[in-house]
C-alpha cells in the first residue's frame, strides 16, 4: 500500500469508525492489528486506540488556553471521529466559518495521516526487509507527497514551551515504536522555560522523525538534547547521539521538510560514529510586519519567509483593510504591491506618508514594476522587484535595521 492508498484508507476508515460491519474486512484494520487472529471488537479497539494515541499528539502545550487556535486540529477530529458531532455543532461550538472549520480538518487530517503512516511503515519494516533500491523509491515517494501536502500548510507562528514539544513527542515514539528509549534522552541541558515561536504541528513532526531517527539504534540507544542561546532572538536546540544505521539520512530528510517550510535554518554532521543535529529556533517576536498584497499566496510567502525571524506578519487586501490593521498592531514596517485594484501602491504610500500617524513607518515597495526612482520620490524607505528574494528581502530588512540575525 503506498501512502496515497494509505491516507485514502485513513480518511475512509475515520468515517466509519463505530461501523463493525463495515470495519470487519478492512485492510486497515488488520494493518493496526499486530495479534493473533481476535474477534473484530478486540482489532477495532486496537484500531480506535491507535487513532485516538495519534490525534492526541496534536494537543498543543500544557496550559494552552482552551480558546487558542492551536487547538482546533485535536479538536475538530475528535468532535467528528470520536464524539460524532455534526459539522454545523462543531462550528458553532467552535466559533468558526464552514470554511475554516475544513481548513483546520485538513490540516489535522494531513497531521494525523502522516503519524500514523510513520507507524505503517515502521511495523511493516519489522516484518520486510525490501531490497535498497526499493527502499530508496519508498523514501523518495514519502517525500514528494508530504512536500504536496505542505505547499498549502498554513504556518501558525506561537509562542509554544519547548520542553513540552519534546516531551509529547518523545511520549508519541514511545507509542508508536514499542521501546523504552524514553529513558536513555537525556534533557537535563533542556531549558524547561524556554518559549520557542514556530508551527506547533510542524516542529512537533519534524522532533518526532528526530527521534524517530535515534530510536533506530541497536543497543547503542543514547542521546544527548540540549539548548543553548545564541543572541536575545534566537536559540539553537541540539541533538547528539551514536548514529544509529543507514536509515538515519531517511529520517533527517523528512524531518527538515517540516522545518524548512518554517523557514527554521538547521544543520546536519556526522563524525565517525556521532550525528549532531541543531535547529535555530526564534524565541520571540522581534517586530511585526504589515504586507498589503491583493495576492494571498505572495501573503503566505512574506510570512514563510520572515517567520524564522520571530517577525509577526499580517496581511492586508486593500487600503481600508490595511488602515485598521494600522491602528490595531502598530506595524514596524510595511511590504507594499503596487499594482493593486480600486488604489494602486503609489496612491497608497502617498496617503501613508501624507499622514501623522502613519507617516513614520518605513514602507518597502514590492513590485514586479521596476521604479526604484519613483519609489524613492514617493519616500519608500527601499524597493524591492517581484519576484521576491527571500536573501534580498533578509538584506533589505537587515540594511534598514528592521531585523537581527544569529551571529
Amino acid at each position: 500500500m503506498d501512502r496515497t492508498e494509505f491516507q485514502n484508507a485513513v480518511k475512509d476508515i475515520l468515517n466509519h469508525l463505530s461501523d463493525p460491519a463495515y470495519l470487519e474486512n478492512h485492510n486497515l484494520l488488520n494493518l493496526f492489528y499486530s495479534g493473533e487472529d481476535a474477534p473484530i471488537t478486540v482489532r477495532m479497539h486496537a484500531l480506535r486506540e491507535t487513532i485516538q494515541k495519534s490525534i492526541n499528539f496534536l494537543q498543543p502545550p500544557d496550559g494552552t488556553p482552551s480558546i487558542a487556535t492551536e487547538w482546533r486540529c485535536y479538536k475538530i477530529l475528535t468532535f467528528r471521529y470520536f464524539l460524532l458531532k455534526e459539522w454545523h455543532i462543531i462550528e458553532e461550538e467552535l466559533g468558526l466559518s464552514q470554511r475554516q472549520v475544513q481548513r483546520d480538518l485538513k490540516k489535522g487530517l494531513d497531521a494525523l495521516v502522516s503519524i500514523l503512516w510513520d507507524h505503517h511503515t515502521s511495523q511493516t519494516k519489522k516484518s520486510d526487509q525490501p531490497e535498497t533500491e526499493s527502499i530508496k523509491e519508498i523514501e523518495t515517494y514519502d517525500q514528494e507527497l508530504i512536500k504536496e501536502e505542505l505547499k498549502n500548510w498554513e504556518i501558525s507562528y506561537d509562542l509554544i514551551n519547548l520542553s513540552q514539544i519534546l516531551e509529547q513527542a518523545l511520549q508519541l515514539c514511545k507509542s508508536l515504536m514499542n521501546t523504552e528509549f524514553h529513558e536513555q534522552i537525556v534533557l537535563k541541558d533542556v531549558d524547561t522555560s524556554l518559549n520557542v515561536m514556530v508551527d506547533q504541528v510542524l516542529t512537533k513532526q519534524g522532533l518526532y522523525k528526530i527521534f524517530s531517527m535515534i530510536g533506530e539504534s541497536n543497543g547503542n540507544l543514547k542521546a544527548q538534547v540540549k539548548t543553548r542561546k545564541l543572541n536575545d532572538f534566537f536559540y539553537e536546540l541540539a541533538f547528539i547521539f551514536i548514529t544509529p544505521n543507514s536509515r538515519t539520512s531517511e529520517h533527517w530528510s523528512i524531518a527538515q521538510l517540516f522545518f524548512t517550510i518554517q523557514g527554521l535554518r538547521h544543520h546536519f554532521t556526522q563524525n565517525d560514529d556521532m550525528t549532531e543535529i541543531s535547529v535555530i529556533l526564534p524565541v520571540k517576536k522581534q517586530i511585526s510586519c504589515l504586507v498589503i498584497d491583493d495576492v494571498e499566496s505572495v501573503r503566505r510567502l512574506i510570512e514563510r519567509m520572515l517567520g524564522s525571524y520571530g517577525i509577526q506578519v499580517f496581511g492586508a487586501d486593500n487600503y481600508i483593510i490595511a488602515l485598521n490593521l494600522i491602528q490595531l498592531v502598530k506595524p514596524d514596517f510595511i511590504l507594499l504591491d503596487i499594482l493593486m485594484p480600486k488604489m494602486d501602491g503609489w496612491q497608497m504610500i502617498k496617503n501613508l506618508k501624507s499622514n501623522p500617524q502613519t507617516m513614520e513607518i518605513p514602507v518597502i515597495i514590492c513590485s514586479v514594476l521596476f521604479e526604484p526612482e519613483l519609489s524613492q520620490a514617493v519616500k519608500a524607505a527601499a524597493y524591492i522587484r517581484k519576484p521576491i528574494n527571500r536573501l534580498e528581502l533578509i538584506k533589505t530588512l537587515q540594511d534598514l535595521n528592521l531585523i537581527k540575525t544569529v551571529e
